[in-house]
């Protein structure tokens, strides 16, 4: 695979100003460098766009089966296991329009209006959403990393006659943190132990760093995870967010049926598109060469963005085990997390995610996340212009009705 494919110039910013929505290039003044919403500035890998051309040069685009084209559920079980080496059988998969639908399939499958899940705070806003679109009420547990390992000492604490699901997100966003072994364990005895379903995201398991290994609940023997809820995405690790390609996986036959159907796939309510099936179907077919270069790729990002923000004076960035987003501590720098993303943006023309409770929960407060899936050249400006931007804040600059 060609390292060039992640040089300077295979950034498009000719067709990401025309493109790129979402708190990106398309939706922001030229000035503005976007270092916000998890969407890669690279294209996905040429395999995958070259199977797309082929499929579009037949002519037809028809109605496509429920639960996949042709061989696409084989394609994704054979894939986790050469990748992962997790065992799935094809019949779990049910294949979803992006992972956000697949979290939302999951959570009206086992929510009731009034029921309780409990999200580790802070987190993406996903959970949420797809809690509260079920009629439920999420429930945010304080969830941090202490000693290099994260502390689940007083979750029971929190499940109630109302609680039937935990929401994993796993590797976690923002936080860019990966689970053992024994962690895992843990979540899924706890689960198990009050009959509680778990809401398992791992969207972000294909950008994972050198240093740490990915261990998934699927990893686990099927008895014990015959109430776990697998979804997955194309967006993060193939760098199709547009394309909206996902799926959930459920082991257990009454689940996967009642999650098929609220899915509406079965009337052609929800359903994937055909294109975005044979995206799906040639990622996993295709395009892993790909995604080791851009891991490598990200890998330097990650340390270029955490080197250079804890020589800022105020901030404080732990080192990502996963992901390409880092939630970095600015609390010193004496302003909100809104206001510094405010600030940054008007006198920086960087354009930040602050940590508040719409974006990630409450225990979001006081962070920032900058997503560096992008080129050298890019990052290295858009942290030039924050560095900048701290040292005026840490001089007492501030904007008006800060």
């Amino acid at each position: 695979m060609k390292q060039n494919l992640f040089s300077d110039d295979a950034v498009r910013l000719d067709i990401l100003r025309q493109r790129s929505y979402s708190m990106r290039w398309a939706s922001l003044p030229e000035d503005v460098i976007p270092l916000s919403s998890a969407d890669p500035d690279f294209p996905p890998s040429q395999e995958i766009l070259d199977t797309l051309h082929e499929y579009l040069n037949g002519g037809y685009m028809p109605y496509v089966p429920p639960l996949g084209i042709t061989g696409l559920r084989e394609t994704l079980a054979e894939g986790i296991w050469k990748r992962k080496h997790e065992k799935t059988e094809p019949e779990w998969f049910i294949p979803t329009d992006s992972a956000a639908r697949a979290m939302q399939i999951a959570a009206a499958a086992v929510l009731a209006p009034g029921d309780e899940a409990i999200i580790f705070d802070p987190v993406d806003l996903m959970f949420g959403v797809s809690i509260g679109m079920a009629g439920g009420k999420a429930i945010y547990y304080p969830c941090q990393k202490h000693g290099g390992h994260w502390d689940f000492s007083d979750l029971e604490g929190y499940i109630t006659p109302k609680t039937r699901m935990l929401c994993l997100c796993n590797p976690h966003n923002p936080l860019g943190k990966l689970y053992s072994v024994a962690e895992l364990r843990k979540i899924l005895d706890i689960a198990n132990a009050h009959g509680l379903y778990i809401l398992n995201d791992e969207v972000w398991s294909d950008i994972i760093y050198s240093e740490v290994p990915f261990h998934s609940l699927m990893e686990f023997p099927k008895e014990d995870t015959q109430h776990v809820m697998t979804v997955y995405g194309f967006s993060k690790g193939f760098s199709m967010a547009g394309i909206r390609g996902g799926y959930l996986i459920c082991p257990e036959k009454a689940l996967f049926d009642r999650a098929f159907d609220v899915s509406g796939v079965g009337v052609t309510v929800g359903g994937v598109p055909c294109l975005t099936q044979v995206a799906m179907k040639a990622a996993f077919e295709k395009g892993f060469p790909w995604v080791d270069a851009f891991v490598a790729h990200l890998q330097t990002c990650r340390d270029m963005a955490y080197n250079r923000l804890n020589a800022m004076p105020g901030i404080h960035a732990d080192k990502q085990e996963a992901t390409f987003v880092t939630f970095f501590d600015m609390r010193e720098t004496g302003v909100s997390s809104d206001d510094f993303a405010r600030y940054i943006l008007e006198r920086s023309r960087v354009y930040l995610v602050p940590g508040n409770k719409q974006w990630f929960g409450p225990g979001a407060a006081g962070h920032v996340r900058l997503c560096y899936a992008t080129s050298h050249a890019i990052l290295q400006e858009g942290l030039d212009r924050i560095e900048r931007g701290v040292q005026e804040l840490m001089n007492g600059e501030r904007l008006p009705n800060s």
